[in-house]
């Protein structure tokens, strides 16, 4: 996309100047800034102030801090999409407000308010010269990525979206979704056991990938086997629910399950080869989806990856000062509140609403359902605050996303930017300011 590349390229030049007027009006020094520093963008998609709260308690207690939550700098960002007639936004709007710095109305994937074409920071990115890649837990075609690396006008084009990311050159690109790499009828490299693996591709993507230079995985041994500069590994997709979805299946022994921090590691390594740094987006979006489904137990889990990848890239930090990391999310899910459990071990009714999707919860006794006068479902709680003998539980009051405020935390250079209340769209003006500030 040779006319987007140059407008990226001028645009960043643009950035470039702004920003070092912006830098020298800064309260903070930024004089050592590094040279060519890289920045990594980590969403937990859904993920509001309730759902870290409660994954800090069942995984880490009260005396350990988190790591997503141990980073040094922290505030809010405001989720309200720039849409006349909403006030909560979609991932795809809430993505896109990070990816080109504005706000657009809900469905835009990383188009501009009148759906035109626009750098985003991966542009931006790829014009410096930098290796760009994106990373995510279930489908890498999602509407979070895509804003950054293939914006379209629909979400629901996960085909063009995959085709978009090979014309953009995007150098990593690792999750699942494999489906959509596929044509119909070509059953992949992953079997299909779940109602939603069948392909539904119109060419064989993969095939091209490969012709393009790309290195392809897709199960543990082929993933060890990448050395870049380009990867695109296609693995089983989100492989910790699909434990609670399909009887006997077991991610620890699926020989197609990469764990997301192994994929973020690999991620590194490839990228980081660059001498002019790196733009990394990263995602859980199975976090979004257990929201939906009102399933706080395999929101621990996706907590638990999250913060998993928040250590293998603190650990690069260490000895890659010149990498920023920022956290956050781009909206909340399912209004999810934590309440107690009475001392007569009775929990407080439930009053959650009916969830976007009950199945394969559904059994004799709903799961992720309220029970009879307001029982506490089973995927609910309670859960028990590690190293205590606390106990909590959590209610739901939607099946869709809320306009909450959502945490930020960062590390690295200009991290302290988060430090206060700013709109989501901050997370562009801070990284734009870094890359024009050397």
């Amino acid at each position: 996309m040779p006319t987007l590349h140059n407008a990226a390229v001028k645009f960043a030049a643009a950035v470039a100047g702004s920003a070092l007027v912006l830098a020298g009006c800064s309260a903070a020094d930024d004089s050592d800034v590094p040279k060519h520093p890289s920045v990594i963008i980590l969403s937990g998609d859904g993920m509001g102030p309730q759902q870290r709260t409660a994954i800090q308690y069942y995984l880490y207690g009260l005396d350990e801090r988190q790591p997503m939550d141990a980073l040094p700098y922290s505030g809010y960002l405001d989720t309200i999409p720039g849409d006349p007639e909403y006030a909560v936004t979609d991932s795809a709007a809430g993505a896109t407000a990070w990816a080109i710095g504005q706000k657009v109305p809900n469905g835009t994937t990383g188009l501009g308010p009148d759906s035109e074409s626009v750098p985003t920071l991966l542009d931006i990115a790829r014009g410096r010269g930098m290796a760009t890649g994106l990373v995510n837990d279930h489908d890498v075609t999602n509407a979070t990525l895509a804003a950054f690396g293939s914006p379209v006008p629909d979400r629901d084009l996960k085909v063009d979206i995959a085709e978009g990311y090979l014309d953009r050159g995007v150098d990593v690109l690792f999750g699942g979704g494999e489906k959509y790499w596929y044509p119909e009828g070509n059953p992949g490299k992953i079997p299909d056991v779940g109602e939603d693996d069948a392909s539904e591709g119109d060419a064989d993507l993969v095939a091209r990938a490969e012709s393009d230079g790309y290195q392809y995985a897709y199960d543990q041994s082929t993933f060890d086997a990448l050395t870049g500069p380009k990867a695109l590994a296609l693995v089983q997709d989100s492989a910790k629910r699909r434990s609670t979805e399909i009887e006997g299946y077991d991610y620890g022994t699926d020989p197609n399950y990469v764990a997301p921090e192994k994929l973020v590691a690999k991620a590194l390594d490839i990228l980081g080869a660059n001498e002019n740094g790196f733009f990394l987006v990263i995602e859980s979006d199975d976090l979004d989806s257990d929201g939906h489904e009102h399933d706080a137990q395999n929101m621990m889990l996706a907590g638990e990856s999250i913060n998993e990848m928040v250590k293998v890239i603190t650990e690069y930090q260490k000895d890659h000062p010149e990498v920023l990391l920022i956290v956050t999310a781009d909206h909340e899910t399912g209004g999810m509140t934590i309440e107690n459990v009475l001392d007569d071990g009775e929990p407080e009714p439930n009053s959650d609403q009916v969830a976007d999707d009950p199945v394969p919860y559904w059994s004799d006794t709903p799961e992720n359902m309220p029970l009879p006068g307001g029982g506490v479902p089973q995927r609910s709680g309670p859960f028990t605050i590690k190293g205590t003998d606390r106990r909590f539980k959590v209610d739901w009051t939607t099946p869709e996303h809320t306009g909450t405020m959502v945490p930020v935390t960062a590390a690295g250079p200009m991290a302290e930017r988060f430090t206060g209340v700013h709109p989501n769209t901050y997370v562009y003006d801070v990284v734009t300011e870094l890359w024009g500030a050397n």
